[in-house]
């Protein structure tokens, strides 16, 4: 196996694990893990579209279309039309229930991130992250 391969299974193992532990964890959960970062992101984002999202997570408009109506419609997040002649896109804000629960849902998500790096050395931590985003240049540029 080539060092890109070894590092690129290890690099998805570890997504999966993440995934599969954040499953786990978010059982009795309404949300699937897509909708639970939708949320998360239109928390930070208080007014973003359609568009914005289906572009940071790189994902087509009918997907994104799927889980903001099942966010509306959980009452974790609410559509308002824009106001600007051009832009007929609705703004999406997180509602105080999305809010509830997306703080705990970002807190399991803390703490497998936790186990995670457990055992790791702060020094590792940061020439870790250092090396991972030299890499990830590569497709930003």
């Amino acid at each position: 196996m080539s060092k890109a391969n070894e590092l690129n299974y290890l690099m998805r193992n570890i997504q999966i694990n993440e995934q599969r532990l954040y499953s786990e964890s978010t059982k009795e959960y309404p949300l699937s893990t897509s909708q639970a970062r939708t949320l998360g992101y239109i928390e930070n984002n208080p007014g973003v579209n359609q568009k914005d999202l289906s572009d940071h997570f790189n994902i087509r408009g009918a997907s994104t279309s799927v889980i903001i109506k099942k966010l509306v419609e959980g009452g974790y997040v609410k559509k308002e039309a824009s106001r600007g002649s051009q832009d007929r896109s609705n703004k999406l804000y997180i509602t105080d229930e999305g809010l509830t629960l997306s703080h705990e849902l970002r807190g399991l998500l803390s703490n497998i991130e936790d186990t995670i790096l457990d055992g790791l050395t702060e020094e590792e931590i940061d020439a870790l992250i250092r090396l991972l985003t030299k890499i990830n240049q590569k497709f930003v540029e």
